[in-house]
């Protein structure tokens, strides 16, 4: 535990301050965000397509928002792109307030997803710029887990909110961004973090994009990243429909699941992480896919409430050891100049949170859960596949002594 303790303590203030808005954004998501489908389902009677657009729509919308936001850090500073990205989502959340019409849903999630975009893939470059390369792995780790400890509190907070009617959820999480933004910008003033930017080599916007264009192993990388984020991106959206449509008080077994992935992440996450350490993330990778597949496979053999929290638990697993994995293999072949960049072209994979509800949706809606679960499983696969063609082409260049040349 002491020595738990210290290396924590080893971190920038700055990271700490990033470490707590992963868990304050996550509750605002929880209550607001997350049970939205349920709303629409209710209310609105849309189609299962049509519901999977708008919650993913915000996922396609962060693509290139976080694409543009990392690029743009590496110009004029993490602060500017971080601050004006809360102050900004606080507005849009106070706009949710005003009408949930199904149009009006559509646009404010757009605009949402923009800026959640601008927030997160420059807050972890920030946070690796202010960390020494064999401690990211850990602190991105850390990340997840306190983002997970928000997705376990959420959960409750949320659907008393959803269910009372007493005060809207999306005044609430409005607040929070309001909050933090102005919390974080006193930490920043405080510790001196004005402008933090790369400055060793000028960054273009047609260089960021050459990045993806020429850099085939990012491309790779970035591919089996978009397939896996059609599995585990939005995977809540999918089950909460069909757990709706199939079982008696869906919604609460639907509340135990999220609440179930994560406790699981926060109780695993540290000891996965400590075992991981010494195995090359390309492996990482490919155990928690074949995990997302069982889980995904598991589900649609499921007749019961204990049959599905126990792949939820598989599933967890599989969750917990791809999603740092990833950050890592994007990391180790990222310039320190263009941190930014490669971070924000890591965001791509977010168009798979924009597909795994329209995805889910459609085989749902067409065939039925068991059809679409097992779509789900073959995806994971179809992921690992991808990450593999990516490190053996690394590992081809690392022999051959050659470098990517953007």
């Amino acid at each position: 535990m002491g020595s738990l303790s210290n290396r924590f303590k080893s971190y920038h203030p700055i990271v700490y301050s990033l470490l707590l808005g992963a868990f304050i954004l996550a509750i605002g998501e929880c209550i607001s965000i997350l049970y939205l489908p349920l709303y629409i389902v209710k209310e609105h009677q849309i189609d299962p397509v049509l519901i999977g657009l708008i919650a993913g729509v915000g996922s396609l919308s962060s693509t290139f928002g976080g694409f543009i936001a990392g690029t743009l850090s590496d110009f004029i500073g993490r602060k500017k792109v971080i601050l004006g990205s809360l102050y900004a989502s606080s507005l849009i959340f106070f706009g949710f307030m005003l009408s949930k019409h199904p149009f009006f849903l559509v646009i404010f999630m757009i605009l949402e997803g923009i800026t959640s975009s601008f927030f997160g893939p420059v807050a972890k470059a920030l946070m690796a710029d202010l960390t020494v390369p064999e401690r990211r792995m850990r602190i991105f780790s850390i990340r997840y887990t306190i983002n997970n400890v928000g997705y376990a509190i959420g959960p409750t907070i949320g659907i008393y909110f959803w269910m009372k009617d007493t005060i809207d959820p999306f005044m609430i999480t409005g607040f929070l961004h309001l909050g933090y933004c102005l919390l974080l910008q006193s930490f920043m003033k405080r510790y001196s973090i004005s402008s933090y930017k790369e400055t060793d080599e000028k960054v273009t916007l047609r260089g960021a994009i050459g990045v993806i264009r020429y850099d085939r192993i990012l491309f790779y990388f970035v591919l089996g990243g978009i397939i896996s984020t059609i599995v585990h991106g939005k995977w809540s959206v999918s089950i909460q429909q069909f757990l709706q449509q199939s079982f008696h008080d869906g919604e609460y077994l639907y509340a135990i699941l999220l609440t179930v992935n994560s406790i699981g992440v926060i109780l695993l996450q540290y000891p996965l992480t400590r075992w991981t350490e010494r195995i090359r993330p390309m492996s990482i990778v490919a155990m928690g896919s074949i995990l997302f597949a069982i889980g995904m496979a598991g589900f649609s053999l499921s007749t019961n409430w204990t049959l599905f929290i126990l792949f939820m638990v598989i599933f967890t697993v599989g969750e917990i050891l791809v999603i740092p994995a990833e950050y890592i293999m994007i990391d180790r072949i990222t310039p320190g100049s263009m941190r930014g960049m490669y971070y924000g072209a890591q965001h791509l994979t977010q168009v798979g949170g924009f597909l795994g509800p329209v995805v889910g949706g459609f085989f749902l809606s067409k065939y039925g859960g068991f059809t679409m679960f097992m779509v789900f499983a073959l995806l994971c696969i179809i992921s690992m596949l991808f990450f593999w063609k990516g490190q053996r082409i690394q590992n081809q260049q690392v022999q051959s002594g050659i470098e990517v040349q953007i």
